[in-house]
C-alpha cells in the first residue's frame, strides 16, 4: 500500500507559480507599455490605467512581488516550512488589501476576498498541513 501524497504542497505550488506569472506579466507590461501583452490588460482596462498613472515604479514592485511567488512556489513544491509561513502573509497582506476595498465600496468582493483568505489561512495553519512543511 502508498503512503497517501499530501495535496497542499503541489496545490500551493502551483497556485504560487500561476501568481507569478501574473505578477510577471503586470510588472512586464506596465513597465514597457504598448507591447503584444497589453490586449491581456482588455479584461481590466481601468485597472491598467490606474496603475499606469502611478509610474514605472509599480512595475518595478510586480516584478519584484513576482520573485516573492516563485519563491514560495519553490518552497512549496519542496515542502518547505519557511514556504507555508510567507505563503500565510502574502495571504494575510491579501486580506488587509481586501478589508480596504470594503469602505471603498466594494463590500461584496472585500467581504468574500476575506473570508476566502481566512479559509485559506486556517487551512495552512492546520497542524496536520503544518507537519508536511515542517521536513
Amino acid at each position: 500500500m502508498t503512503p497517501k501524497t499530501p495535496l497542499t504542497p503541489p496545490l500551493l505550488g502551483g497556485f504560487f507559480a500561476f501568481a507569478t506569472l501574473l505578477c510577471a506579466f503586470a510588472g512586464t507590461t506596465l513597465l514597457v507599455p504598448g507591447g503584444p501583452l497589453d490586449a491581456l490588460w482588455s479584461v481590466k482596462p481601468d485597472e491598467r490605467g490606474q496603475l499606469l498613472a502611478l509610474g514605472p515604479g509599480i512595475g518595478a514592485a510586480f516584478l519584484a512581488l513576482a520573485v516573492v511567488m516563485a519563491l514560495t512556489s519553490y518552497g512549496a513544491f519542496a515542502r518547505r516550512g519557511w514556504a507555508r509561513r510567507l505563503a500565510i502573509a502574502v495571504f494575510v497582506v491579501n486580506a488587509f488589501g481586501d478589508m480596504l476595498r470594503i469602505p471603498a465600496g466594494a463590500v461584496a468582493q472585500g467581504l468574500v476576498g476575506v473570508a476566502v483568505t481566512a479559509a485559506i489561512v486556517g487551512w495552512l495553519m492546520r497542524p496536520p498541513v503544518r507537519r508536511v512543511f515542517d521536513r
